[in-house]
């Protein structure tokens, strides 16, 4: 790849973080902006500028090539419990970047939620605002001509998930119950399938996009492989319990066009993560141990 100027929002965010690695690794020049509300993962590089301010009240200087807007109020349960925040914030950033690609004539990447697909946008406000948000790209595009690519995410999981509490995405939440040692909680029957992809898949499918020269303007990034809930609970070899399901959410995603031939699979990624938690608990209790008799030896 040639050396161009990026704006990725949402750049210290789980998802973002990463992108922004890989396009400091491949030479290219990058300003985040983000507030921080929802990641902290800073890629310290010469390359990499930040703007830590809400992707509203921002408007960048400086010439840029395209706009990654990953910057979002994510999480459907999340948003039914804020409604406000989710769909101000979402929508209002959508159309601030809109307005940077038509100032600055340049493309704009927007990462689209797998839930519009499979949930009609009165389920949730979370749905309802990524909706909203391509109706703004659309119109941006019918009005003002900016071109724009919808990255499509599928329930992405690996390396600086956010945590967001009860509300964290399932592998995220069930890694959090195992190793407190409580219970991994199932909602319903747990028969929901998603299509579960690695965030590495995703980064190395945005960055073969990059290469392109006709991008699509649908880039369905998914592993095009769902796998149930439970199943994805299974793999962690921990005890489950199930508790009463939720509303607003969709019963099956799945990515039938993947743009990008995925590698990772979510149940051997649960399984194989599970084995390196008791290596590395059983690798602290050692230590801790040894550490214990050392006292002792020396009279302490």
């Amino acid at each position: 790849m040639a050396t161009h100027n990026f704006i990725v929002t949402g750049g210290c965010g789980f998802i973002g973080s990463h992108l922004v690695e890989a396009l400091v690794l491949h030479g290219q020049n990058v300003l985040v902006v983000d507030d921080c509300s929802k990641g902290h993962h800073k890629i310290e590089h010469k390359s990499v500028k930040y703007l830590h301010q809400e992707v509203q009240r921002v408007l960048p200087t400086g010439t840029f090539d395209a706009i990654f807007h990953l910057a979002a109020t994510p999480r459907i349960r999340l948003s039914q419990k804020d409604p406000f925040n989710s769909i101000t914030n979402n929508i209002s950033s959508t159309t601030a970047v809109c307005e940077w690609a038509r100032r600055m004539k340049i493309p704009l990447f927007f990462a689209a939620s797998s839930s519009t697909q499979f949930l009609d946008k009165m389920q949730n406000p979370y749905t309802f605002s990524k909706s909203v948000g391509e109706d703004v790209l659309e119109l941006y595009r019918e009005l003002y001509g900016i071109n724009y690519h919808m990255l499509h995410f599928y329930n992405v999981y690996g390396p600086r998930e956010a945590d967001y509490g009860e509300y964290s995405t399932a592998v995220r939440a069930f890694k959090k119950c195992v190793e407190s040692g409580e219970p991994i909680r199932v909602f319903g029957s747990g028969k929901k399938e998603r299509d579960f992809t690695h965030v590495y898949d995703v980064i190395d499918g945005i960055m073969q996009l990059m290469t392109e020269k006709s991008k699509p303007q649908h880039v369905h990034l998914g592993a095009g492989n769902p796998k149930t809930v439970l199943e994805v609970a299974k793999a962690f070899d921990h005890p489950i319990v199930h508790e009463f399901d939720k509303r607003g959410e969709a019963e099956k995603t799945f990515c039938e066009k993947p743009f990008y031939k995925c590698e990772y699979d979510v149940v051997k990624y649960c399984k194989d993560w599970k084995e390196d938690f008791l290596q590395k608990k059983t690798v602290e209790g050692i230590k801790e141990i040894e550490e214990k008799y050392a006292k002792i030896d020396s009279g302490q």
